[in-house]
């Protein structure tokens, strides 16, 4: 890789000044950065100079939660309970063709870099299991440029037999659109180990987890396996956790062998610890948080589809208080519209500040470690991703300080996280490779991507059109399930009281 030298911007340092950064030189060799410092040009022979004078570099952003698999049905819905939103979001999946597969990764991909994301964790849902789609997927990842922390979504348990009520209220004749299917634990577990040897890390842009859907999705045989497999490969575990008052109920009634939780019953098969992320984590009681901290296994919170599925707002106080290892995520383009980590960083200060009022409220220093460090911890990557000292990998952002947000400029780190929007961002690096260039993909041509998926978008509408219309149809059940689930007494609330 060619040597670049990055000569004259203000270059953040978790360690120093957030509100004005010091002016310095950063030298990426080899795709890491070897030296940070002024006045490096003096030092540097035979490297290509980039004057970034007047701009802002940040470490990349990690966003640890995020699925590619309906980043086509982006602006589709409007608000609606998770469990409804499911049966068209998931089965948009499944049955595709490779052409649509690389096109919607391609997509999020350069939603994801233009924003600033350097590393996104794909909790990836395909259907069937074979090798072509998750090589169209990581060649698209390939394509864009960006680096992937990349997990296959398995489960044995249908979905059907995860709803509360869900078998009583759905007619017979319509369980098949809620999806009645179980999987075959061992075979999920095979497929997943045989890719993790074909395709390897391919030079460090692809870092395996593994990803049981949720615990309440999966038997004791297929979480065990998680674990063994975990373990063997020394991989990070991301799984949903807790995210609707419909799933806290649920579990609480399924898994009363474990005390009515998931948090126990995932430490039962050896799943919690400093290698594991719950995502979401909305609905865990006070015992369960305590159990997450003590054990030091992580919450990734997605806070802006939470609030567009009508969630509730995760414990954040009390996670910041026991010391629970935090990171953040866009999740899902159809129930978070935006891969912008500047609106999960504002929300997470934002939202922190009300959950407990009398707890103190994260600080914007706070939200950019999240968006970074927090989400390189989730992949046991925090010695590579998350910070520009030397070593580190050369994932890096230019920032335009001209942009409005920084006018005046007060505090670098508070306009970063409520006054920017994305806007000012001119260049990203990801492995020493520049992938956006003034404000532009520079590994394919954005314009005939569009082109593209012109194309494609017609057929894909037909489809979701077709979900939509099968998921009208179960309405009613979904609804009474919905009127349950908020008449059902709890101690504890994760929304606003009703006035």
């Amino acid at each position: 890789m060619a040597r670049q030298l990055l000569r004259g911007a203000r270059v953040f340092d978790f360690n120093g000044s957030g509100d004005l950064p010091p002016v310095a030189d950063v030298l990426i060799d080899g795709g890491k950065i070897a030296a940070v410092g002024a006045a490096l040009d003096k030092q540097s022979a035979d490297v290509e100079r980039v004057d970034l004078r007047g701009h802002l570099l940040l470490p990349g952003f990690v966003n640890a939660h995020y699925h590619s698999h309906d980043v086509l049905a982006k602006g589709f819905f409007e608000t609606m309970p998770l469990e409804q939103w499911g049966l068209v979001a998931g089965p948009i999946a499944n049955d595709r063709t490779l052409d649509e597969v690389r096109i919607r990764t391609l997509v999020g991909a350069i939603e994801c870099l233009r924003n600033g994301i350097t590393t996104v964790q794909d909790f990836s849902s395909f259907a069937p299991m074979n090798d072509s789609y998750v090589d169209a997927i990581l060649d698209a990842y390939g394509e864009a440029g960006i680096r992937v922390i990349f997990s296959i979504t398995i489960r044995d348990r249908s979905q059907l037999e995860t709803i509360p009520w869900a078998d009583e209220l759905v007619p017979p004749d319509m369980r098949g659109i809620v999806g009645n299917r179980a999987g075959d634990p061992d075979s999920q577990l095979a497929f997943i180990e045989r890719q993790i040897n074909r395709v390897g890390d391919r030079n460090g842009m692809v870092i395996w987890a593994l990803s049981p859907s949720a615990p309440q999705r999966c038997s004791p045989r297929l979480l065990k396996g998680v674990a063994g497999l975990a373990q063997r490969y020394q991989l990070p575990v991301y799984t949903h956790v807790y995210e609707t008052r419909t799933q806290r109920l649920f579990i609480t009634e399924e898994l009363k062998a474990y005390g009515g939780s998931a948090i126990n019953y995932m430490e039962s098969v050896g799943l919690l610890g400093s290698h594991v992320t719950i995502a979401h984590g909305i609905w865990p009681d006070a015992s369960e948080i305590e159990k997450l901290a003590t054990t030091g296994t992580g919450v990734v919170l997605n806070m802006l589809s939470n609030l567009r599925l009508r969630s509730g707002v995760a414990p954040i106080a009390a996670y910041r208080r026991l010391g629970v290892p935090l990171a953040l995520g866009c999740d899902n383009c159809s129930c978070s519209d935006a891969q912008s980590m500047f609106q999960v960083m504002k929300l997470y200060c934002l939202l922190g500040g009300i959950s407990d009022p009398i707890a103190e409220a994260p600080l914007a220093m706070e939200a950019l470690q999240r968006a970074t460090l927090g989400g390189a911890r989730s992949a046991k990557q925090t010695d590579r991703l998350g910070a520009i000292r030397p070593g580190m990998q050369a994932d890096l952002i230019a920032l335009d300080l001209s942009d409005p947000a920084y006018r005046p400029l007060n505090s670098i780190v508070r306009q970063v996280v409520y006054a920017e929007t994305g806007r000012s961002i001119r260049h990203v690096w990801v492995n020493g490779r520049r992938v956006v260039r003034d404000g532009r993909a520079t590994s394919l041509d954005e314009s005939q991507l569009d082109a593209t998926l012109a194309k494609l978008m017609p057929e894909v509408k037909k489809e979701l059109e077709r979900l939509k219309a099968n998921a009208e149809k179960i309405a009613p059940a979904f609804a009474e399930i919905q009127r349950r689930t908020w008449n059902a007494d709890m101690n504890y609330n994760r929304y606003l009281e009703r006035s």
